[in-house]
């Protein structure tokens, strides 16, 4: 009662809906900040192919042509359908690559330990993930349609040099969508030990397909070859040796292990969002008490995440360093170092947002309302993390191309030895309160505590997932970024060069984050609606 009595307390007097609302307005802020000020002072503005005029000048790439026409929709119109198509199927395809090893997961515990919970919980996101299959798939084929008809000899190209990898992609869509039927309709159809491996097998087959199409994605900034030797006729006489150093160059495993973390990460927080919603539409008392549990354990799972990409982002970046020290310097200290404080940007407003959601509801979970030393250490958790994240989002310099040129503002607090430090810090402080996170999850004594979310709790919860929505969309676009105004690194530049600073302007780009991030939302929030299960009586929960 006297717990009850204190989060109705803290309900009226707003204080907790403020913080969260604080770390908002201060991630826009800051967002709006940089589109106005700190891209203009970086060069952010410059067009790609000016910045590499003479490097380009230097190129004398055999570039394979069709001579196939093009339908007059403009450079940055072609571009815009192109991101459009494939950055809405990035996010549904994500569903699949970190949901995979979730939902597996989920079931093993319901096997392990009975609880319905799990079931309901598995049962409810491998019903999305089904439902929401197709449109990952559609997406993908109108984006690889779209490049097939707007830049015909890109798409000749990609599937001459990346032909079987290609073929491997869409032959596992067959297997992935057979396995994953099959998982869903044979629930309890089979003993668990066969229903896990066809789980498993769904998981595994979905991480070889991000293998082969990785082979691709990382293999345009880091070829793995010097050249490319096309005949007259547009063939390219290639022998295993160099096929294999095309396929598997030198960041594909990185790119890889980086991608299925920050999947992880995506899907987790995306539950707790889901079931954000779920908590608000339900009025019996034993749905509000899952799906608060639910939110907390998509948590951990989005930690268990997030709390990896500071180890493998740097692996990924070291590995792109190594092989294209001009990418690597274009993108941490050149004008795209934008793009990379955009997604910092988003990460650290992400940590904020768990922080305070652990603030505001999770300390009541681990002590008595009396007790004030798990909040205590809550804030001095989140006090560490807004610290680090003023760190993080510092530029490194200003006023100039690059950070060694002559006239550029060095600042001393934006320089990356401190940023290093700065996004360790935030990764330890995640490690621990995952695991204060699963200690909650599994204590038998807070069953009683679950179904009571505070407003501001409802809200960082429901931000995470859109927050990991924003970072999934801009991940792709740094490296993009990074790769312009070539098509296969230092060995094919863009046919025509760019007139604009990136892939796409910054405002076009903008528009279509905004768009794809509100048509997602929609479709999670329609589907998520007729998939979940929810409990009736306390004995489902």
């Amino acid at each position: 009662m006297v717990a009850r009595e204190t989060r109705m307390v803290e309900e009226k007097s707003g204080k907790r809906l403020s913080l969260i609302s604080a770390v908002i307005i201060a991630i826009i802020a800051y967002l709006i900040f940089l589109a106005v000020v700190i891209v203009p002072l970086q060069g952010g503005e410059i067009s790609s192919t000016a910045i590499f005029a003479d490097n380009l000048s230097e190129s004398n790439a055999s570039y394979a042509t069709s001579n196939i026409p093009v339908q007059g929709v403009g450079d940055v119109s072609r571009s815009a359908v192109i991101a459009f198509a494939m950055l809405t199927h990035i996010v549904f395809a994500n569903l699949q690559v970190g949901g995979a090893w979730i939902i597996v997961a989920t079931a093993l515990l319901y096997f392990r330990y009975q609880r319905m919970r799990y079931r309901n919980l598995a049962r409810s996101l491998t019903l999305f993930t089904l439902i929401l299959f197709s449109a990952g798939s559609t997406f993908a084929a109108g984006g690889m349609m779209a490049i097939i008809a707007l830049f015909p000899d890109l798409a000749m190209n990609i599937f001459h040099l990346y032909w079987w990898p290609v073929f491997i992609y869409f032959l596992l869509y067959g297997v992935v969508i057979t396995l994953l039927f099959v998982f869903w309709f044979a629930w309890d159809r089979f003993r668990p030990g066969v229903h896990l491996a066809l789980g498993f097998g769904y998981a595994i087959s979905v991480f070889i397909q991000t293998i082969t199409i990785d082979t691709l994605a990382a293999g345009m900034l880091t070829p793995g070859v010097k050249a490319f030797s096309f005949t007259e006729s547009g063939l390219l006489p290639m022998t295993l040796d160099q096929a294999m150093a095309l396929w598997f160059n030198p960041t594909l495993w990185e790119l890889t292990f980086h991608r299925v973390a920050a999947a992880v990460a995506f899907f987790g927080f995306l539950i707790a969002t889901l079931a954000t919603i779920h908590y608000i539409d339900q009025k019996d008392f034993a749905a509000k008490k899952q799906w608060d549990w639910v939110a907390a354990y998509g948590i951990a799972w989005g930690l268990a995440g997030l709390i990896m990409q500071p180890v493998l982002g740097q692996m990924y970046m070291g590995a792109i360093q190594d092989n294209v020290p001009s990418a690597f310097m274009m993108i941490m200290h050149g004008p795209r170092a934008w793009a990379m404080l955009m997604m910092v940007t988003l990460l650290a407003g992400l940590f904020l947002t768990i922080g305070t959601y652990f603030l505001t509801r999770r300390d009541q979970l681990l002590s008595r309302p009396e007790n004030r030393t798990i909040r205590t250490v809550f804030k001095g958790f989140l006090i560490m993390t807004a610290v680090s994240a003023f760190i993080l989002v510092q530029p490194a310099w200003l006023g100039a191309l690059f950070i060694d040129d002559p006239g550029a503002w060095i600042n001393p607090i934006g320089g990356m030895p401190l940023k290093f430090v700065a996004l360790f810090v935030m990764a330890a402080i995640g490690a621990a309160i995952a695991m204060l996170a699963v200690i909650i999850l599994t204590s038998e004594d807070k069953e009683g505590q679950w179904g009571y979310l505070t407003r501001g709790s409802l809200l960082a919860a429901f931000t995470a997932g859109i927050l990991g929505t924003a970072i999934v969309n801009v991940m792709g676009f740094v490296r993009e970024a990074a790769r312009a105004p070539w098509t296969f690194y230092q060995i094919i530049p863009v046919p025509g060069g760019q007139a604009y600073a990136t892939p796409i302007p910054l405002p076009v780009i903008a528009g279509i984050w905004v768009i794809v991030l509100a048509l997602s939302w929609a479709v999670f929030w329609y589907v998520a609606k007729v998939t979940a299960y929810h409990p009736t009586d306390e004995e489902s929960v």
